[in-house]
């Protein structure tokens, strides 16, 4: 062996000595994901790395791993496939854990090294990350000083709970409505009467700033302590703070992959009668649909939230099939808890004429019959005898957000970053253009089917470069129009069809952060870099994935605009 290789031969010795130096059977690390608290679950046996079956995996052995490298909880256990498939021997099958071992080994299972599975079904997880150590922060100032509102309440006479009387040579002359509360804070106020603010353990650290907020309408606000002080806002009756204190939850929605912290958020909104906080909740999970689905929460969800989410415009869905089957598992769940009232209030809400006439023959229910047959009517008649119908119930006939095909087409957060830095697109039109051109039907009714379909062209600008050279341009933007301009939609349609389409953007291709209108065909769309730049959701990554949906509708000469919060 010559000196150069026996060098590097030790070296790489070195290195993987290094790598191994500390390391004990059991431990484990997580491979395959975007961030530090997830991944696919690797566990470290006589110096081999190796991986997990997922047969039995759930949130139990989830936290074995996720307390394990020191996160504080686990959000999800991950089936095979997320995060790929790894190598090495599969250590462990069909783990029973209690969810309080210190490593994997230490659970039962079939014993080490006992497994049927491959790769493919390496179990992953995504753990919690601890807030505290990265808080959010919201300082609040309101412009009433402690002056001015108690000169605004005094003068109101308002829930006064004491009379003062006047008394001039031993003879009441006049009385005043007054506050034991306001007088309690004069030194030489005597009164025993005693005023309780009763909050959890929780929520005890930050009473004390709470009352200083009375005083000078000033307070930083955490993600820790945002629930109890937006809690107290409500029951305090102070609009303006508990305003302020939603922001910063809206802010925290996409911090939970379980979806459980949105659903326990949103019954809290709803017990508070705080519908703002409620419908920021409901366009989360709605823009979110697919994930919350198939999350533990979506069966959990309650009858109020499930309607909440059936009304909105905005649901953010593959097809309108999928809505259906997401609302036979959530009533499978529910079983007789659920009235006959609120589940034929559920299936109203349901847009039958948005699901394809092959979709619609796969519906065997007797309950579907009047739903289908509208479908039918919708898919078979022209918009001229459906004029009545669009006019009476046009959110029926309005489709949601499809992603699924055929509607939609999708840049990946992948493809997006390696043409940043080669500017390729091994799918595109042009070299140095993240481009594509892509074919729809021209109306969700199968009726238009007779007369063909129509192309669509899309860009995404990217780069710094491709921005540089138009002074209206602004990096990243967007472009969705008619493949040959208008020219290409039939003169037959260009009356009666009217496109309102979207482009969803999902952070780390985890979450959807934003969706934003194509207002103008033919002009850029500017997309916001984050959320301070006019994202809904915060987004912790520089990495999204972007997906054109086309969404026809007919024109009815409504004056309507999306209610996306109903």
């Amino acid at each position: 062996m010559s000196r150069g290789l026996l060098f590097l031969a030790c070296v790489l010795l070195l290195v993987e000595l290094s790598h191994c130096a500390g390391l004990q059977n059991g431990d484990m690390r997580l491979a395959g994901g975007k961030g530090s608290h997830a991944g696919r679950v690797e566990v470290y046996i006589e110096g081999v790395w190796g991986t997990v079956c997922d047969d039995g995996w759930d949130i139990k052995e989830a936290l074995v791993v996720c307390r394990h490298l020191n996160f504080p909880s686990a959000r999800e256990a991950v089936d095979g496939g997320r995060y790929g498939a790894g190598q090495g021997p599969i250590y462990l099958d069909d783990l029973n854990c209690m969810g309080t071992e210190t490593d994997l080994t230490k659970c039962e299972s079939p014993g080490l090294g006992i497994s049927d599975c491959k790769h493919a079904e390496d179990a992953g997880v995504v753990c919690a990350i601890d807030s505290t150590k990265n808080p959010v922060e919201l300082f609040v100032e309101h412009s009433t000083t402690i002056s001015g509102f108690l000169g605004e309440l005094f003068e109101s006479g308002r829930d006064c709970d004491l009379i003062l009387s006047v008394v001039v040579e031993s003879s009441t002359v006049e009385t005043i409505c007054a506050h034991k509360l306001i007088l309690s804070l004069v030194p030489s106020w005597s009164s025993e009467a005693n005023l309780s603010i009763e909050v959890s353990s929780k929520c005890q650290p930050h009473v004390a700033h709470f009352v200083r907020y009375l005083y000078t309408g000033q307070m930083n606000i955490t993600n820790t302590s945002s629930h109890c002080v937006h809690k107290l806002a409500s029951e305090w009756g102070l609009k303006a703070l508990q305003e302020e204190v939603g922001k910063l939850l809206i802010l925290l929605l996409p911090e939970d992959e379980t979806f459980q912290a949105q659903s326990s958020l949103f019954d809290y909104a709803v017990s508070m009668d705080d519908g703002a906080l409620q419908q920021s909740c409901l366009r989360y999970m709605a823009w979110n649909c697919e994930a919350l689905v198939a999350s533990p929460a979506w069966t959990g969800l309650s009858v109020h939230a499930i309607k909440g989410l059936l009304s909105r415009t905005d649901l953010t869905v593959p097809s309108e099939y999928f809505v259906i089957q997401a609302l036979e598992k959530w009533e499978d769940a529910q079983g007789k808890a659920l009235g006959s009232g609120d589940q034929f209030d559920l299936l109203k809400l349901i847009r039958f004429p948005m699901v394809s006439a092959e979709d619609l023959n796969r519906l065997k229910d007797s309950r579907y019959q009047a739903g289908k047959l509208e479908g039918f009517q919708f898919n078979a008649l022209t918009m001229g005898n459906l004029l009545g119908e669009l006019m009476s119930n046009w959110k029926s006939y309005t489709p949601r957000i499809y992603t699924g095909k055929p509607w939609s087409y999708s840049f990946t957060s992948e493809e997006v970053s390696v043409f940043k830095t080669t500017s390729l697109y091994p799918k595109g039109l042009n070299h140095g253009e993240l481009a594509f051109t892509f074919r729809t039907p021209v109306h969700n009714s199968a009726y238009f089917a007779l007369f063909g379909d129509i192309g669509w062209y899309t860009r995404l600008f990217v780069k710094s470069d491709e921005c540089s050279y138009s002074s209206t341009r602004v990096c990243p933007s967007a472009k969705l129009s008619l493949e040959n301009g208008n020219s290409a939609l039939p003169e037959l349609y260009k009356n009666a069809i009217v496109y309102k389409n979207k482009i969803v953007i999902r952070c780390d291709g985890r979450y959807v952060s934003h969706i934003q209108d194509f207002k103008h065909p033919q002009e850029d769309t500017t997309i916001p870099r984050n959320h301070g730049s006019g994202q809904v959701y915060p987004c912790h990554s520089d990495e999204y994935s972007y997906t054109m949906v086309i969404r026809p509708r007919y024109r009815t000469g409504l004056n309507y605009t999306e209610v996306e919060e109903e």
